[in-house]
């Protein structure tokens, strides 16, 4: 047996110890007398993406009442919580989750947070982009968990490891080189790096696998989809994934089951992200493989009817229409016109400027679109300055998840009324192979464009760019995307 691999098992096996004690520790005489559980992060904006939304209405709905802390510094790690400690800077932020408020002190000693509550579990986390790098830890991790030791008010404090996750496979986030670029070797750095913290400071007597949640996640349907921006969670099914491994780490209660999950979020979809965090939790850095969780990992799934997608901030009223809003960056339950669901994603990849209800409200297309799904509509600009935005050259949406034995056919709808110049709309349809088309969207309410025999990628995406078209004269190159219906065939 080579040393790398016994180093493992022994880690493990100080681990698997180290969890056991845990279990004897807990406060039970704090536990007795109000009946809360109290926990602490210590860390900064993946803290924030893992307990301040989620785990409280999962702790109420498990029938534990939680008082949740993070003290937070965006993109800060060990070392720098560590000089902020001895220079006295006071740049933590206190976000407190109690009795399902949340509140949040700006420039808080982390002393002050540390004995604002008799906390029985605290957590300390590296920042993402070290977070796989053991080289960075010491001797801050020593300093920072010694330093909260002296200033806890509960002596029976129990203390953990928050394992963060890999970035998305396509994340920009400068950091990512530090693991080649690679996804993998980022989740495998981040594991052995939590390991070896866990093996040097035998007082950290847990993890929360938040990381390997997030990993079991994208075996799924869901696929590569819980970023918002490459490296944050996505603000639903990523954050709440994290919560509930967070959920079962300190509560022992599994969330498979529940009946909480936030709006946007639908039954099948939270039951993938319980299962994920599930699984994290009984093998904290064993990747589980879930490819038949919800849907199956390659959508044999054949539409009975149009997709059809409504774009916008606004919803229809028609059920058959998927509202395709900016409140959620993934969209997982798309339905077909006969109320059938589909298995596909809609994930917004790159960003719009924003939504309007400007479009032509009577339209004599053969999309056959309701008013409030043709002025509806995602907008974005190519130059100059336009309100509070930044100019966009394209925006992009991404149809993942998509049945690979399919051909597909997508037909486009672009409308700006009141409009006295020319904005041509281009549309990029890309998939196995790449097409292209272009539609003036000034004052237009009886053309389409229509882009047909599109096949996915072999695991099952396409990408739709909006940009403005080459014949475009408006100032701003303003774009606009309304509507669009898809037809599948064999």
């Amino acid at each position: 047996m080579n040393f790398r691999k016994s180093l493992t098992i022994w880690v493990a096996l100080a681990i698997a110890c180290l969890s056991a004690k845990a279990q004897e520790a807990v406060p039970t005489d704090t536990l007795a007398r109000d009946s809360i559980v109290r926990v602490l992060a210590i860390g900064n904006s993946f803290s924030q993406d893992a307990v301040e939304q989620y785990l409280w209405e999962l702790a109420q709905e498990a029938g534990v009442k939680m008082i949740i802390g993070n003290a937070y510094r965006g993109g800060q790690g060990f070392q720098s919580h560590w000089i902020d400690v001895t220079e006295a800077n006071n740049t933590f932020e206190y976000r407190k989750v109690q009795d399902g408020r949340r509140t949040n002190r700006p420039r808080t000693a982390l002393a002050d947070i540390i004995t604002d509550e008799p906390w029985q579990y605290i957590t300390v986390q590296q920042v993402s982009q070290e977070s796989g790098l053991t080289t960075t830890f010491e001797p801050y991790l020593t300093n920072l968990i010694q330093y909260t030791q002296g200033l806890q008010t509960n002596p029976n404090a129990i203390y953990g490891y928050h394992q963060t996750w890999a970035y998305s496979h396509d994340s920009t986030h400068g950091g990512f080189a530090n693991y080649g670029n690679r996804q993998e070797v980022m989740y495998d750095s981040i594991c052995q790096a939590v390991q070896y913290a866990m093996a040097m400071h035998p007082e950290l007597s847990f993890v929360v696998p938040s990381g390997t949640a997030i990993q079991n996640a994208r075996t799924t349907w869901l696929g590569d989809n819980m970023n918002r921006d490459g490296y944050h969670l996505d603000y639903k099914m990523g954050r709440y994934t994290a919560a509930c491994a967070w959920l079962e780490t300190i509560t022992g209660i599994s969330p498979v089951g529940f009946s909480y999950h936030p709006d946007g979020i639908d039954f099948l979809t939270a039951h993938t992200c319980q299962v994920a965090a599930h699984e994290a939790v009984a093998r904290p850095f064993e990747l589980t493989t879930l490819g038949m969780e919800g849907f199956p990992v390659v959508n044999d799934i054949v539409p009975t009817g149009l997709i059809k997608l409504n774009f916008g901030a606004d919803h229809t009223a028609d059920p058959a229409w998927n509202d395709i809003t900016p409140a959620l960056r993934t969209h997982t339950s798309i339905i077909d016109s006969n109320m059938n669901p589909t298995g596909i994603l809609v994930t917004v990849t790159g960003d719009f400027g924003g939504t309007n209800k400007n479009g032509a409200p009577y339209t004599t297309t053969k999309m056959l679109m309701p008013a409030d799904v043709s002025q509806s509509a995602l907008w974005g600009y190519a130059a100059g300055k336009f309100g509070g935005q930044n100019p966009r050259q394209s925006a992009a949406i991404r149809l993942s998840h998509l049945n690979p034995e399919l051909e597909y056919e997508f037909t486009i709808f672009s409308s700006r009324e009141k409009s006295q110049d020319f904005r041509q709309t281009s549309f990029v349809v890309q998939g196995e192979d790449t097409q292209a088309d272009a539609l003036q969207s000034a004052n237009n309410a009886s053309e389409t464009v229509t882009i047909k025999g599109i096949r996915s990628t072999a695991d099952g995406q396409v990408t739709l760019t909006v940009m403005p078209g080459s014949r475009n004269n408006s100032p701003n190159l303003f774009y606009y995307l309304n509507a669009m219906t898809i037809k599948a065939k064999k």
